[in-house]
């Protein structure tokens, strides 16, 4: 296999975890679970108006509460994505299960799924894993992830949020990352550094929102081995999401370089339901 081709795919599906690592949009996608998400709707849909939260037993009180991330059983937001590496998509995001120390969050993509492990924490809500329950697949490019989450620290959502506030979160992974049928071992870590900008007004087909613009930046690095030859693989990418009170985030902008050619993503939510 082509090791210039490889570095490029490698490329391509650390992008494409950047954006997931926490739960961020992507096609990354999981074997099914139990559970699965809502159907992915393709048709354009009308505006939908923030619905009151109301509280239940499934609701997000005590270490699981955020105000700009509703941890909720059975809350849905569909998102459609445009210009990103790996051509446009749509999905559903799902919270299909929520205990005292934290939740499962279910990714619809097309008729497949992923599923992401999150902790409730005094600080706040971590990413448990990277891109789904230790696997992503790219079916596009003929790609498969299967990534051992080692250790995890720092937090993806703190308790609070202000314009100003930092943080930071980080996962180091194992595994193995398969391009057309070649099995590649697999060493590295994923690191990303929030920062809360400011409140802007955003409009996306799921209504006009006052939104906390949040950037983050994340480094993979990724060490790998194929056919007893090493080679490192990093990404860097830049992105901005926009999150609203009571709703979770609305959208997301990037760009950056997978393998010499530019792209320039925006994702942005089409319809939502907190119970």
């Amino acid at each position: 296999m082509n090791k210039k081709i490889t570095v490029r795919n490698l490329c391509l599906l650390l992008l494409i975890l950047i954006v997931s690592a926490c739960s961020y949009p992507t096609p990354t996608l999981a074997p099914a679970p139990t559970q699965t998400a809502a159907p992915l709707t393709t048709e354009t849909l009308p505006a939908t108006e923030a619905p009151v939260a109301t509280p239940s037993l499934t609701a997000s009180n005590g270490q699981c509460s955020n105000a700009y991330y509703p941890v909720r059983e059975g809350a849905t937001w569909t998102y459609s994505s445009t210009g990103g590496p790996a051509g446009g998509y749509g999905f559903t995001d799902t919270i299909t299960s929520v205990r005292e120390d934290g939740f499962t969050l279910t990714s619809q993509f097309g008729s497949l799924t992923r599923s992401q492990e999150w902790a409730c924490q005094p600080e706040g809500l971590v990413a448990l894993q990277l891109g789904g329950t230790s696997a992503a697949i790219l079916n596009d490019d003929n790609m498969q992830a299967t990534l051992n989450v080692d250790h995890v620290s720092g937090v993806t959502f703190p308790s609070t949020i202000n314009p100003g506030d930092t943080w930071q979160h980080a996962l180091e992974f194992t595994g193995q990352i398969t391009v057309a049928g070649q099995g590649i071992d697999a060493k590295g870590d994923a690191q990303s550094s929030f920062q809360a900008v400011d409140y802007e007004s955003v409009t996306v087909p799921a209504g006009t929102f006052e939104a906390l613009k949040i950037h983050v930046n994340t480094t993979i690095n990724i060490n790998g081995n194929f056919n007893g030859v090493s080679f490192p693989v990093k990404v860097t990418t830049p992105y901005d999401y926009w999150f609203v009170k009571d709703v979770g985030w609305v959208k997301a902008s990037g760009s950056g370089d997978v393998g010499g050619e530019s792209f320039s993503e925006t994702i942005e939510l089409q319809t939502y339901n907190i119970p």
